[in-house]
């Protein structure tokens, strides 16, 4: 994964909403959504991921595509002509696949075709196209200025009114369409017409000049009248060319039949709900609330809203896992310490537990130089087998006053259960380096 260089700010934009969740929500069920209907590999490409830091309040944007990254501004004219054409071509696409969606019965399908064009949106379409290697990747997509209208910042009908090049492409190419669906037959009666009307004021010119010069050597008479009734005459020639070629029209031509397929029947789309997340100041309150002071070097948080036991751990450079999870290294010697474990159960049900848990590891002192790995498990769901419920949590990490938010949910698929139900091994959910 690379990430792109643009970075969203969310006090400038707003996000699209689908049915009250925002359409980053669903970013790998309508890349699948678009690749299932369209059948086309680049759509796992064209539109970046978005990846929220909730406690800065930023969106930045990532791609597994490899290759150079190129802004738009930074394009050729040829290349910002092809990106003109396919940027085109794939909002097509998007809303032919969202129509085609729409079709199928239910809530699921009408929200499935709203998220597939709230994706045509953007804030700034020119900042938000980038060329990664040779392809076309889309960022800051359901994004809108705050206030603004979705159809006011479509990706294409903008692009066109900020890129004026864009325009032509954009109308050469329903052009060219228009053109392949007539034929082109331009040579019929109308240019027949007109050439033998050409043919025949050329002799008619050529037959009056001979005219004029033979009745000047006989007669030098009123040859001024004979020219003038040769005009006269041409003219009167003229008007009635113009009326049969009026009167000529062209053959009609030869359509195919039209042959009408029933419409394909879309499984509704599945809209799952996100987790419920903890907010960064109601973390900051249960460790104030448990007497837990943040490490001054790096602090380690995992906070969650339900009874189960989770465990946090911190893998160091040198193989030791702070946690209770497994070893019970509770302090290790970088400096290392596991603060608080909260909600620790050895059994099914029944252990006390409280509905707002924290656990927190801290260094006081700057721990040692290397990749430290940060996991989470799941040590007891403190529930009968038939009660369990998937239990959503937040883990922040800050590094020298500077916190990074991550947001993960344990499913109750996850689990498997014994003397007590628990997770069959530990989750990654971040690495940070200590230089």
């Amino acid at each position: 994964m690379q990430t792109l260089p643009i970075i969203t700010k969310r006090t400038q934009i707003d996000v699209q909403g689908i049915n009250g969740q925002p359409i980053f929500t669903y970013y790998q069920q309508l890349l699948s959504l678009l690749k299932k209907e369209d059948q086309h590999d680049e759509w796992a490409h064209l539109f970046a991921e978005p990846v929220t830091n909730v406690m800065r309040g930023e969106v930045s944007w990532v791609t597994k595509l490899e290759g150079s990254v190129r802004p738009f501004d930074t394009l050729t004219a040829d290349e910002k002509l092809k990106v003109a054409k396919t940027l085109t071509q794939a909002c097509g696409i998007v809303r032919r696949v969202a129509d085609k969606v729409g079709t199928g019965a239910g809530s699921s399908a009408a929200y499935g075709a709203q998220a597939l064009r709230a994706m045509l949106s953007t804030p700034d379409v020119l900042a938000s196209i980038f060329m990664v290697g040779d392809q076309l990747v889309f960022t800051q997509w359901g994004c809108l200025p705050y206030g603004a209208q979705a159809h006011d910042h479509q990706f294409d009908t903008r692009f066109a009114q900020v890129f004026k090049p864009a325009a032509k492409v954009i109308a050469s190419q329903k052009a060219a369409e228009v053109a392949t669906q007539s034929p082109s037959r331009t040579f019929g009666f109308v240019g027949i017409a007109q050439w033998l009307t050409l043919a025949a004021l050329c002799l008619l010119l050529f037959a009056g000049l001979f005219y004029k010069q033979w009745l000047t050597v006989l007669d030098p008479g009123p040859s001024v009248q004979i020219e003038e009734s040769l005009r006269t005459r041409i003219a009167e020639l003229w008007d009635k060319v113009d009326k049969k070629s009026a009167a000529c029209v062209p053959p009609v031509p030869i359509r195919p039949p039209v042959v009408t397929t029933p419409p394909v029947v879309t499984p509704p789309v599945t809209i799952q709900e996100p987790p419920a997340t903890v907010t960064s100041g109601e973390i900051d309150r249960r460790l104030k609330e448990n007497s837990v002071a943040q490490g001054k070097f790096v602090n380690v948080t995992l906070a969650w809203k339900n009874q189960g036991d989770l465990d946090l751990i911190v893998v160091e450079p040198g193989g030791v896992a702070i946690s209770m999870y497994d070893n019970h290294v509770r302090k290790s010697a970088t400096g290392g310490s596991l603060d608080i474990d909260a909600n620790a159960c050895q059994k099914m049900s029944g252990c006390p537990s409280r509905p707002d848990p924290v656990e927190n590891i801290s260094w006081n002192v700057k721990p040692p130089a290397g990749r430290y790995d940060v996991y989470v498990a799941l040590f007891s769901a403190n529930v009968a087998r038939d009660q369990r419920e998937n239990i959503p949590y937040t883990v922040v990490v800050t590094i020298d006053g500077k916190k990074t938010s991550y947001e993960g949910v344990i499913n109750t698929t996850d689990m498997v259960c014994g003397d007590r139900c628990r997770t069959k091994d530990k989750i990654k959910v971040a690495s940070f380096v200590i230089p």
